[in-house]
């Protein structure tokens, strides 16, 4: 009986758990211990990407972020917010948020029309969706959150709405002798690599940084004395298997490990963020292992262009395109002879600003260069090619661009100032693009058709190509999704300049006679 009286307590404090986080099998932290200790005071990361497979239990998690600190003494100044795209998915969350709450927090009330839980010490959390950024000044603009949780990040198309909400991570709290800890003020993002933000979210967490690695951003700021302050953002990413998740019935591990689909099963699985989103425009036809190629020198029979897309606030693009003439060419020993009209994008010039490892400071910013000095850059860039790759030629035909750059050619007789007359000035010209009207769904028609000829090897078809030096190319086109509106085109988005040059690239017509280029 004594022994018996002894369990009893553990077994009656153990009915009383309501959430507990899931315990590493090798000893150390779990994912979701780690997410949780990173969001206390004392060991703060501001800004938190909980990734991973499906079933890892990133949902639980969120909620569970901001009910750590409900009780700690900060009152209504500990106030979320959890976001979802969509206001039909937050039903899942608000469901999960009913099982949890009223068993941690007695006295605990929600408000369903506000979708509001109000804790009984003064906390608030706000389930709230978001789908457009003009939402923004109506939902959030001037309140005051210290918790933000964004649910499937990789939804939102860009980063807009994500950095806009950042803007309203602050509060006025005092610190007291009962509480002299500030609140954890704390963003965090969960998903699984999966989506039309798939790029931006990898760009900003993880490319460049190790599994895990606290990335420490340092911020000066003036105080209100005028002195100089020097602050730290941390932020960092972690990686949750479903296989931590004891939870989880061992039915959808089945499933989860039996997807058919390779691609989807990465992802879902493994939460591999290599692979190519199925969802995406070119996916179905996209296989780098065959459109990209090492750069060779192109034949003289080969013709030469080059197009592009302007921009100054935001990237520029040009691109160098070889058309094939059914000549073959021989490439590391081997020999490469596609058919007469093939394209291959050889060169490459993306106008933004650049980290010392050659990675992108910003998505879509633009280095804010005068027209005049984009066409010298891209002059030296041309020359650079001539003296490599394109050796064979020494003259590059004008290829289209956008027609933005030739606004003003009518105004006084032709004698006004223009982009495409600051750019000619240093000896690179262009032609106008096709932009009319349906122009976005055969460009992307064209692309689809010639990438299923390359990687069928349909030898009755041009295929098209790309060299291994268009990075910025090669890394977006696997990233474009299929607008909302229009699904046959291509959907605008933040760095999509690579592609606007490519697709005035391909329903441009050739001159069939050389003629002499003017400027318009």
């Amino acid at each position: 009986m004594s022994s018996l009286a002894g369990i009893r307590p553990i077994a009656q404090a153990v009915r009383k758990i309501v959430w507990q986080p899931t315990k590493s099998r090798t000893g150390g932290l779990s994912s979701q211990e780690i997410f949780l200790m990173v969001g206390q005071p004392q060991s703060l990361v501001h800004e938190v990407l909980f990734h991973g497979s499906r079933g890892n239990g990133k949902s639980a998690c969120l909620l569970m972020g901001f009910a750590q600190n409900v009780g700690k003494g900060w009152g209504p100044y500990w106030r979320g917010v959890i976001l979802r795209r969509q206001c039909s998915a937050l039903n899942d969350l608000i469901n999960e948020s009913h099982k949890i709450f009223p068993k941690i927090f007695p006295g605990a009330t929600y408000n369903k029309s506000a979708r509001e839980w109000h804790f009984p010490t003064g906390e608030v959390l706000i389930f709230q969706f978001i789908e457009k950024a003009d939402q923004y000044e109506a939902k959030f603009h001037g309140q005051q959150f210290t918790y933000i949780g964004f649910d499937e990040l990789t939804t939102w198309r860009t980063d807009e709405i994500y950095e806009k909400l950042l803007s309203t991570l602050r509060t006025a709290y005092q610190p007291t002798k009962e509480q002299p800890l500030m609140p954890p003020k704390q963003v965090r993002a969960m998903t699984n690599p999966w989506g039309v933000g798939k790029r931006w979210v990898k760009e900003r967490f993880l490319d460049g940084k190790k599994s895990g690695q606290i990335e420490v951003i340092k911020k000066q700021l003036i105080d209100d004395d005028g002195n100089k302050v020097e602050i730290e953002w941390k932020r960092c990413a972690i990686f949750g298997t479903i296989f931590e998740n004891s939870y989880v019935d061992l039915e959808y591990k089945a499933w989860l490990m039996s997807i058919s689909d390779p691609v989807l099963r990465e992802s879902w699985l493994l939460g591999n963020w290599e692979t190519v989103d199925d969802s995406a425009m070119f996916a179905k036809v996209w296989n780098k292992d065959i459109l990209l190629l090492d750069p060779f020198t192109i034949p003289k029979g080969w013709k030469v262009d080059r197009s592009f897309d302007f921009g100054q606030s935001t990237p520029f693009c040009c691109l160098w395109t070889a058309e094939a003439n059914g000549e073959s060419v021989v490439v590391n020993g081997r020999e490469f002879c596609p058919p007469k009209g093939s394209l291959i994008v050889v060169g490459e010039d993306y106008g933004t600003p650049l980290n010392a490892d050659g990675s992108q400071q910003k998505r879509d910013l633009g280095l804010f260069l005068s027209a005049g000095k984009i066409g010298q850059r891209l002059k030296e860039r041309e020359v650079k090619l001539q003296q490599s790759i394109l050796q064979n030629h020494p003259k590059v035909t004008p290829g289209p661009a956008d027609n933005q750059i030739f606004n003003g050619g009518r105004v006084d007789n032709g004698s006004a100032p223009t982009v495409a007359k600051d750019i000619a000035a240093a000896g690179i010209t262009f032609t106008n693009s096709d932009k009319k009207a349906g122009s976005r769904i055969t460009s992307a028609q064209i692309m689809y058709e010639r990438l299923q000829a390359t990687v069928d090897n349909n030898l009755e078809k041009p295929h098209i190509y790309f060299f291994t030096n268009c990075r910025f190319l090669n890394r977006t086109i696997p990233d474009l999704y299929r607008d909302e509106d229009e699904p046959d085109s291509v959907a605008k988005g933040a760095d999509d300049h690579a592609w606007d040059a490519l697709a005035y690239r391909l329903t441009w017509k050739r001159p069939v006679t050389s003629v002499k280029q003017g400027i318009q």
